[in-house]
């Protein structure tokens, strides 16, 4: 049985699969299998991982029959997983040759649920931009649960999950919607004991144009919103939505602020970054004013209200 399973979710990234794959494959731990899930890719994406598959019988590629997104090749990797622990790689990003036997070591013995280590921003030729780390240490029990949802960016790269986490409890990935981590990661967190973070920078995040956290549309502003309606359920469900209101809209203001950030540096039109910054801030302030208040009425009544309403006095 291997330790780690590597998910690889495969989508129109062929110009940077096999950088990906291979630096899977030249991780210092060697006992793992790395599940490459072919969400129905328009490209070569899947040939490409063929070949390497012939030089290495670690990997295997799994086909869906139709596209669930990021999400749901996440879910098809859980559910095929043959080690105790789990990492994900996108298939745009690579991984220090390191990574997974840093993590792997961090587990103690198999003792600690989450291993997290910082992550490094890169452009495509892999020059590094940016680095994102905190420091080391442990944290357990009442101090992990008091942060849920602050304690760790919501990437479910960069880290080393309990399988079990997600098995047993079933937490699945939304499918076919984009920042699926952060309507997921704080429900693993929820049920783990204790996570460790190792401060240096191991997981390369590519920064490219055309990726999500790149990119600008109604769908990915309605997304947003989205997996926030997700992530409200859950804290209602497990009766923490008192408890973390105030990490709840932080989170809320994080994210938008820095898709807003990538969304000024690209070629968009100054005045339509304007425009669609200024409705992301227009739907946060609905959204954290009455969300509560709506999410109470029917739809018939919403639909109405759509028709009629002139202020949201609710």
């Amino acid at each position: 049985m291997p330790k780690v399973s590597v998910i690889i979710p495969i989508y129109g990234t062929e110009r940077y699969i096999e950088r990906c794959v291979r630096s899977v494959m030249n991780q210092t731990l060697k006992d793992i299998e790395i599940l490459c899930i072919d969400d129905c890719s328009p490209d070569n994406s899947a040939e490409i991982v063929q070949l390497l598959a012939a030089e290495d019988d670690r990997i295997r590629l799994i086909r869906h029959e139709s596209n669930l997104g990021p999400g749901g090749a996440r879910n098809t990797g859980i559910y095929l997983a043959r080690a105790p622990y789990l990492a994900s790689v996108d298939s745009d990003d690579y991984i220090d040759s390191l990574m997974l036997e840093r993590l792997w070591d961090a587990t103690e013995g198999q003792t600690i649920d989450v291993v997290s280590c910082g992550l490094a921003l890169v452009d495509e030729d892999g020059t590094e931009t940016t680095k994102s780390a905190m420091p080391n240490k442990t944290v357990k029990n009442d101090a992990l649960q008091a942060n849920i949802l602050s304690l760790l960016q919501p990437s479910f790269c960069n880290k080393l999950w309990r399988i079990s986490l997600f098995r047993d409890n079933g937490i699945l990935f939304p499918t076919n919607v984009y920042y699926e981590d952060l309507a997921t990661t704080p429900k693993a967190l929820r049920y783990a004991k204790d996570i460790r973070i190792i401060q240096d920078a191991l997981y390369y995040y590519v920064v490219r144009r055309g990726s999500a956290t790149n990119s600008y549309s109604a769908r990915h502003i309605i997304d947003y919103f989205r997996t926030y309606d997700m992530l409200w359920d859950f804290l209602e469900s497990e009766g923490l939505m008192e408890r973390y209101q105030d990490d709840f809209f932080e989170k809320i203001a994080q994210s938008l602020h820095y898709h807003t950030k990538m969304i000024a540096e690209t070629a968009m039109d100054e005045a339509d970054k304007n425009q669609y910054v200024r409705h992301m801030l227009l739907m946060k302030l609905a959204y954290i004013t009455f969300n509560s208040k709506l999410r109470e009425l029917d739809t018939e009544t919403l639909r109405l209200m759509l028709l009629n309403t002139k202020s949201l006095d609710v």
